[in-house]
């Protein structure tokens, strides 16, 4: 069995690989940076000195990475688990006032959105794309197009609960607009099921999954010193409350991604989003909610990014 994991070099992605290779799979590393990915892959072998791990560099803001990526997955048989799990966010500082107002007016929703961060406006990809549009969603939807994938195989995306935004078709890639990480996650909850019904012509399934509020890697770029260590203390402090969405570590914001990698088909429906969450001990469980799709919109999407992938 083949899993490809995009992003697979720490975080989530890196979760994933060791939850996978408890079950003797095949795994492959789609990362970036190639570095990075060699001292995941030497940690990993050094819990499963027995695990077949390939590394496959990718970088989604990329088409000619993507297409060279494709390329080099196939040698290695048809895929049979893709995890399409790397994602960017560019974070230019925070947002104090916002965070004040969240904290104060509606705490949960305010930790379930990037509120309290300003987000970088106008970046493009060297292909003259958006930059977080293609990392987190053309880039892995180009890829799924050029992969062979088994019979039976599944498509697993990491979403996210930021995924609530005013969209705007003008501007889909979300280029000029202050949300273009919630406006890439509203995307990918969008052409989930429409993507669901064409690659279940060849017995293919497609899912999104969410991992929670995570203590991630995400805010290192701030620079900020104890900013991770006050953002555990909260995270740790909301989940005591009984936010079960507050899922703090990797591992247990894993637990979505691995129900839908592992759970029999009969128990899966594309039209829900997958959610991990976790009790007020730690202990990691999966609901689901619908996905927030809009017909029309996901229609609009699908023809435009069909309509990029053919320029490739």
């Amino acid at each position: 069995m083949v899993a490809v994991i995009t992003g697979a070099n720490s975080g989530v992605g890196l979760a994933i690989a060791k939850r996978l290779l408890a079950y003797d799979k095949s795994i492959v590393l789609a990362c970036r940076n190639a570095d990075r990915a060699s001292s995941a892959q030497k940690q990993l072998i050094s819990e499963f000195p027995n695990a077949t791990i390939h590394i496959v560099q990718l970088d989604t803001s990329s088409t000619k990475s993507v297409l060279n990526a494709a390329y080099e997955i196939s040698k290695l048989g048809p895929v049979d688990l893709l995890f399409c799990n790397a994602g960017a966010m560019a974070i230019a500082g925070l947002n104090l006032k916002a965070i004040a107002y969240g904290l104060f007016t509606k705490p949960i929703e305010f930790f379930e959105s990037s509120d309290a961060l300003v987000q970088q406006r106008g970046l493009l990809s060297k292909d003259g794309l958006g930059l977080t549009f293609q990392t987190n969603v053309f880039g892995h939807y180009l890829l799924i197009h050029k992969l062979l994938f088994a019979s039976g195989a599944r498509v697993i995306w990491t979403g996210s609960a930021a995924s609530r935004l005013a969209f705007s078709r003008s501007d889909f890639m979300h280029i000029h607009g202050p949300q273009p990480y919630e406006s890439s996650k509203f995307v990918i909850d969008q052409i989930a099921i429409p993507l669901d019904t064409r690659l279940s012509r060849d017995n293919v399934r497609c899912f999104v999954a969410e991992p929670g509020n995570v203590c991630s890697s995400f805010l290192a770029g701030l620079n900020i010193p104890l900013l991770n260590v006050l953002v555990m203390v909260v995270f740790v402090l909301m989940r005591l409350l009984g936010l079960r969405r507050f899922t703090i570590s990797s591992e247990c914001a894993s637990a979505s991604c691995m129900f839908l990698a592992l759970a029999p088909e009969s128990e899966l429906d594309p039209r829900l989003k997958y959610y991990s969450c976790a009790s007020r001990l730690g202990l990691p469980f999966v609901s689901t909610a619908p996905l927030d799709y809009i017909p029309d919109t996901a229609d609009f999407l699908i023809k435009k990014l069909d309509s990029l992938m053919s320029r490739k």
